[in-house]
């Protein structure tokens, strides 16, 4: 999907330029079912195994614990206020209508910055449309607001300070990076309380791949701990080499 830049019309999450539709709608949600199944560990663990960039771990769960996995839909921030003769529009209004249900809303922030790139009234619109959740490697607002109404904010920090006058939108819909990890429409994302794991849609599949069959080694592992194998022979007899299997 092309990026939309400030004052620009964005189409839908479903419009051309989707991949939903070369996948159909059946296989689609197959993948986000199987992504759901899946914690950030096995995921991460999946992208170090296949030479991907593995979780990030500084965008805590602000709000309700849990886990979010989906699509993703970006917005990229700049520092300032709009430039002038630019449209303006209220920062990740234009995202979250183009998502679709069960998405999730990756922004692109600036570090460092104390400045909210999102609050409590996005996150009764991304709620009200259905999108899954939120991923900002920057700060969030009205994370109060946010938890009373349950809705998910994946955030490097927390702040009350307004964003007007300290930051515009200046992309939806365009490739972004959050902690140099590349992402762009389409891409899946899974967050919980442990890191956040982004996926390009060419190797979800080898990736839900990898990470299913080192999810099942872990269970088994688990089991045998629980059943009163001494966690030194579970650990050592499989662990250490389950990336190189």
């Amino acid at each position: 999907m092309p990026g939309a830049r400030l004052g620009a019309a964005l189409p839908g999450a479903h419009d051309a330029g989707d991949t939903r539709g070369k996948r159909g709608i059946v296989a689609e949600n197959d993948i986000i079912a199987r992504l759901g199944r899946l914690d950030s560990c096995a995921l991460s663990d999946a992208m170090d195994k296949l030479g991907l960039p593995p979780a990030l771990s500084f965008m805590p769960p602000r709000t309700v614990r849990g886990r979010i996995a989906g699509r993703v839909m970006t917005v990229r921030l700049a520092e300032g206020p709009p430039p002038p003769g630019t449209t303006p529009r209220h920062l990740c209004s234009a995202a979250i209508e183009a998502a679709g249900p069960g998405d999730i809303l990756l922004i692109q922030h600036i570090p460092g910055l104390d400045a909210g790139g999102w609050g409590g009234i996005l996150s009764r619109a991304a709620r009200a449309r259905g999108l899954a959740g939120i991923i900002t490697d920057g700060a969030a607002r009205d994370i109060d607001e946010a938890t009373e109404i349950g809705f998910p904010v994946f955030a490097a920090a927390t702040t009350a300070r307004t964003a007007r006058g300290r930051l515009h939108e200046a992309e939806t819909g365009g490739p972004i990076t959050l902690g140099g990890v590349a992402a762009r429409p389409g891409d899946y994302a899974l967050a919980d309380g442990s890191g956040v794991v982004l996926v390009a849609a060419a190797d979800i599949d080898r990736v839900l791949e990898a990470a299913e069959m080192i999810a099942a080694r872990e269970a088994a592992m688990a089991r045998d701990v629980e059943a009163g194998k001494p966690v030194s022979q579970v650990m050592g007899a499989d662990y250490e080499h389950m990336l190189h299997r």
